[in-house]
């Protein structure tokens, strides 16, 4: 494999400074990753925005993607001044976080509360960063990535897919693949339980516990597609997404909780690290996260997403400053030169059937 890109979903650099990490702390090259402006100085994006600028080069004026609970914005004739409301820094955070999570969102897409049709695959326009490649790739949990499509490689969706029984279209590509993925274990993003945001009963340790858990399996089960399917084809570029540490600091500020995530999400990387062995690794977060408003009055997040304190690591000097770096300076080190983004052909639309299972998954995140 020519390159490993590994999601650390809301790693925080603050938090990186603190603990104890080998394997974070063996890469050579770190920095500072940001989101493009607005959401720089609005100090909030969420992952659905993130992850599609990170793997498409794409801005979110182009690509649309403001949150997963708005359908696709398309703009709004007051959207020019509550983008510069929402960078005012004399405005306390949580008024800027609602300006430009919100009020654009409700906005620009008018979607908010409606148990429609809400963003998924078919709504991003441009193509992700592997299907500008020639070799193949293993894709494992990145966001909107479901509905799956005939690819370079292999795709298992991430949030917000629905549950394997409750998908009305595969979320694994090739779909013979999807058994070997949910074979009864812990892969997946799924817990089944409700976040502590949502329900004060369910306690903190046993959610975080079942989010740890999440991960390492996810891990495991990288490496056990790797090693059965590389019997076959070679893969050039991979892609693992372990989120557990966004749906952990939701839901606790217990500094114990936190370090264990951190070092395990830091041992399973080394894992998976050793076992394929790249030319070159990056770990990367969408955003950081930093306690939440003792204001916010619509769910009792313990921590909330903060733009400022996102990070990069690698083996390879990627010199990444923002979101829309990533793609063109990873492509840039694979040897691909070509004009980004590039736009797609269609893919076929998700069936409807499924949209109020996925709604139902992401109020249980806390995203809804």
């Amino acid at each position: 494999m020519k390159l490993l890109f590994v999601g650390w979903d809301a790693a925080t650099q603050q938090h990186l400074s603190q603990f104890e990490l080998p394997f974070w702390e063996s890469l050579q090259y770190r920095g500072q990753l940001l989101p493009e402006h607005p959401f720089d100085k609005a100090g909030y994006i969420s992952s659905a925005n993130a992850w599609t600028t990170i793997s498409t080069g794409a801005s979110f004026f182009d690509h649309g993607m403001l949150g997963f609970v708005y359908g696709k914005y398309s703009g709004h004739p007051l959207a020019g001044v509550v983008q510069r409301l929402a960078t005012q820094q004399q405005l306390p955070p949580l008024i800027r976080r609602i300006l430009i999570g919100r009020v654009l969102g409700e906005l620009g897409s008018g979607e908010k509360g409606k148990k429609g049709k809400k963003i998924d695959s078919t709504d991003i326009k441009y193509e992700r960063i592997w299907e500008y490649l020639d070799g193949d790739a293993l894709i494992y949990g990145l966001p909107l990535t479901y509905p799956t499509w005939e690819t370079n490689g292999v795709i298992v969706s991430g949030i917000p897919a629905p549950k394997p029984e409750e998908a009305a279209e595969p979320i694994v590509c090739p779909a013979e693949l999807q058994e070997t993925v949910y074979d009864g274990g812990e892969a997946g993003y799924y817990v089944e339980m409700t976040s502590p945001v949502n329900d004060e009963t369910v306690e903190e340790q046993q959610y975080c516990n079942a989010h740890q858990a999440r991960m390492e399996a996810n891990g495991e089960k990288y490496l056990e597609l790797h090693e059965q399917l590389s019997e076959d084809e070679s893969f050039e570029f991979g892609f693992l997404m372990l989120r557990g540490l966004d749906d952990i600091m939701h839901a606790t500020r217990d500094e114990e909780i936190i370090r264990q995530s951190y070092e395990l999400i830091d041992r399973v990387t080394q894992e998976v690290v050793n076992a394929i062995n790249p030319d070159a690794t990056l770990v990367l977060s969408d955003h950081g996260m930093r306690p939440a408003s003792d204001y916010r009055f619509d769910k009792d997040m313990r921590m909330d997403h903060d733009t400022r304190q996102g990070m990069w690591g690698g083996t390879e000097p990627f010199r990444l400053e923002r979101h829309t770096d990533v793609t063109p300076k990873l492509l840039d080190y694979l040897g691909v030169e070509t004009p980004i983004p590039r736009k797609r052909g269609t893919i076929d639309q998700v069936s409807q059937s499924d949209t109020e299972e996925i709604h139902e998954r992401l109020e249980d995140l806390g995203y809804a």
